[in-house]
């Protein structure tokens, strides 16, 4: 049986962990909040971005741009993106068990050009004997590396390394719900809409360098979503990880402590029953 020490010694290992964690979920919900707000921020942008290629390709119907040609697929380009920092419960694990299936299914077993996102999927990937093309660590969801990785992948689309492009991350459906999933970043996809797109529109000084200069931007902004989506999903684990830790500290914390009480009566009496012995003894 542990003495009353040792259980006073566990209850403070126990109590510095638990501010440990209510730290880091205090960091982490302050930081969700910031990455929604910019996830929200940027929607109404890229909502008439893809209007205005959807009114420009139902226009010019000849018109059909490199980055929407559609290829048989023989040749897969993969980008993945998971997280730099542990701490995130399951959102790591349940990413790759996702994708290895996915890459399985692919022509040849594995993805002709590959790009890692997070320290997490570099160090998984390379366990696996994954060669990665490009690696970014230490990654924020900004338009920075989003621009790198849209030029990436129309790089290797346009030269005809690859026939397609596919992502794969967590995406946010709420701040306790993550789902992994995928999309398919390239060829760009001519999606309809409900309305019917305007019959007046001009375009100077025509419709394929409209296309030349929307389509790229369309990518990037596209990426930008999806680094906003996996960065709130990761929040979001995290939050979830660390209030659920928090909890099962303060549960710990509290049984410890009634242990501690339970041994230390037990003790108590132990003394007071020795005492008493002790005397009768002296009387007799």
């Amino acid at each position: 049986m542990p003495s009353d020490r040792d259980i006073r010694m566990r209850i403070r290992s126990v109590r510095n962990i638990e501010k440990i964690t209510k730290a880091m979920k205090m960091v982490a919900a302050a930081r969700i909040r910031k990455v929604e707000a910019l996830a929200k921020a940027s929607r109404p942008y890229a909502r008439c971005l893809a209007q205005a290629v959807r009114r420009i390709t139902a226009q010019a119907t000849e018109t059909v741009h490199p980055l929407m040609q559609l290829r048989p697929v023989e040749r897969v380009g993969v980008l993945i993106i998971g997280s730099d920092k542990g701490l995130c419960g399951s959102y790591n694990s349940n990413l790759f068990r996702h994708t290895l299936p996915e890459l399985a299914e692919l022509p040849g077993g594995r993805p002709e050009r590959l790009v890692l996102v997070g320290t997490k999927t570099r160090r998984y990937f390379e366990r696996r004997k994954f060669h990665a093309d490009q690696v970014f660590t230490g990654w924020e969801p900004d338009l920075d590396l989003a621009g790198r990785l849209a030029d990436l992948c129309t790089q290797w689309f346009l030269g005809g390394e690859v026939d397609e492009i596919r992502c794969f991350y967590t995406q946010a459906i709420s701040t306790m719900l993550q789902e992994p999933t995928q999309a398919r970043l390239l060829p760009l996809a001519d999606e309809p809409s409900g309305a019917p797109p305007p019959a007046d529109c001009l375009y100077e000084p025509g419709a394929q360098e409209a296309l030349d200069q929307i389509l790229p931007n369309s990518l990037r902004i596209r990426l930008h979503q999806i680094l906003l989506e996996a960065r709130s999903a990761e929040l979001g684990s995290r939050l979830r990880a660390m209030t659920n830790a928090t909890d099962n500290a303060e549960k710990l914390a509290s049984e410890l402590t009634l242990e501690f009480y339970r041994i230390r009566q037990t003790n108590i009496t132990t003394e007071i029953l020795e005492i008493s012995s002790g005397a009768e003894a002296l009387k007799g």
